[in-house]
């Protein structure tokens, strides 16, 4: 009897040890997930409670922000940032930088508060934080310009950074059309609430080529300075690729990139075989990107192991997809020597009375492509933009790297790139952009680099 007694005793200390140390866990560390779980009633009410904080560019200029403690949200742009930022609606709650950043912004984590008695203790703040984006204004309207009335992306980089300076998706739609017209703008076919720049995937077309010379390059399989004829038409196993009619005659690494000849780089993978894509993998063109906010996955594809897929790997076509932060990310490792840095979109979190309470620093990268195969690469892209298929790209004067993609697709038209990056004595930016079934890369896309281009230029020089 006493041995059951104290069985029963055991069992119920036991039971007591297990609800206090659930409930020290929910108090003291689970509180701040609990606290801003959507799924929470009490989050709406206490966000409710609380002037919501502001989210602003670089330069100062104000994106959206709340005048008065649970008032409506204000917009303020430029437009195409919103897919990035998202939107705060009672109705559908938060999306987008207004949700990975509603700890801050709304005083429901990070050092403001915890659910249960820590909330009674610590009361609720009356004003959150400020979010300050690396993005500016200034570099933001010129994409926007750019992407206006088309579908595509563009993003540009501080190469040395990693800042971004632009992030601008096309067509967008701003909190309030989405709030004024939900099931409309939902069930649009031209997906306005898609950030095309950061979860957009596309194949890369030729944007890719720089990659796979520098890949080859680092194997020790190309000799940059060696000369290479095209025809005109190569085979892969059971299918050919073809090339401008006639073909571009004999050329070098840097020919081939100025005129972005098919033949040369299938030539190159199918001498390869396998060995390019663990270069590439470097190279970070099959994972994700490491933001503040979800980022869709690059992906190389399966087709490595046979003839037919290492050709359409080796002109960006295939089953290989990026997205255009991934291939502004890449063109910054050869802006930067050959070293690739994390991107980062948030440069700081600060207070009611401007004081810093959260910084993120400038990533040190590492290195993934060799020197002596950026510099074999930089001369190719170089040309390209002075004489080669991205002419439309250039600014007198400046040095303007980059490359054209025109990519194939299923869905229509083939979607137009530009890859590159400007240098200057105050800054280098890399830029991606893609405009969807656009046609051209270096009739369509080339061009609006070029104005991109030209902000960036005023820019750096503007400091």
């Amino acid at each position: 009897m006493r041995r059951r007694i104290g069985r029963l005793v055991a069992a119920w200390i036991a039971g007591c040890a297990l609800l206090a140390l659930a409930t020290t866990y929910h108090m003291m560390i689970g509180g701040d997930r609990l606290a801003s779980d959507q799924a929470n009633p009490r989050v709406a009410q206490l966000r409710g409670a609380v002037h919501r904080g502001s989210i602003l560019t670089s330069d100062g200029h104000p994106v959206a922000s709340s005048p008065l403690a649970g008032g409506a949200r204000l917009w303020h742009g430029p437009d195409s940032l919103a897919p990035v930022v998202g939107y705060v609606i009672p109705a559908l709650g938060v999306s987008g930088l207004e949700s990975a950043c509603d700890g801050w912004l709304s005083g429901l984590r990070y050092g403001f508060q915890r659910t249960g008695i820590l909330s009674t203790l610590t009361g609720t703040p009356a004003r959150g934080y400020d979010v300050v984006l690396t993005v500016h204004s200034r570099v933001q309207q010129a994409c926007e310009r750019a992407l206006a009335g088309r579908r595509g992306a563009a993003v540009v980089l501080d190469a040395a950074t990693g800042d971004i300076l632009a992030v601008a998706s096309s067509p967008w739609a701003t909190p309030a059309q989405i709030e004024a017209a939900t099931d409309a703008v939902m069930a649009r076919e031209d997906s306005p609430l898609l950030s095309r720049a950061l979860s957009g995937v596309y194949v890369p077309g030729s944007c890719i080529k720089p990659a796979i010379a520098a890949a080859a390059i680092d194997e020790g399989l190309l000799d940059p300075a060696a000369d290479w004829l095209c025809q005109g038409w190569i085979r892969a196993g059971g299918t050919g690729v073809t090339d401008v009619p006639g073909g571009h005659g004999t050329l070098s690494l840097e020919g081939a990139l100025a005129l972005s000849c098919n033949t040369f780089f299938v030539e190159l993978a199918l001498s390869a075989g396998a060995r390019l894509r663990a270069r590439l993998e470097r190279m970070g063109l099959d994972s994700g990107i490491d933001l503040q906010l979800p980022t869709a996955r690059a992906r190389l594809g399966d087709g490595w192991h046979t003839p037919e897929g290492q050709a359409q790997a080796a002109i960006g076509q295939g089953d290989m997809l990026v997205t255009p932060l991934h291939m502004a990310a890449l063109y910054a490792a050869f802006a930067n020597g050959g070293v690739l840095v994390r991107p980062n979109l948030i440069r700081k979190v600060t207070d009611a009375h401007g004081r810093t309470v959260r910084q993120w620093r400038p990533d040190a990268g590492h290195r993934v492509i060799g020197r002596d195969a950026v510099s074999a690469v930089e001369v190719g892209l170089l040309s390209a933009v002075e004489w080669g298929t991205a002419s439309l790209a250039a600014n007198p004067g400046r040095q303007v790297f980059g490359k054209t993609g025109t990519a194939e697709n299923p869905a229509g038209a083939p979607h137009a790139w530009f890859c590159g990056y400007v240098r200057t004595a105050a800054g280098t930016a890399a830029l991606s952009i893609v405009i969807e079934n656009g046609g051209s890369g270096g009739a369509v896309a080339a061009p609006l680099a070029r104005d991109i281009i030209q902000s960036l230029l005023a820019f750096y020089e503007g400091r």
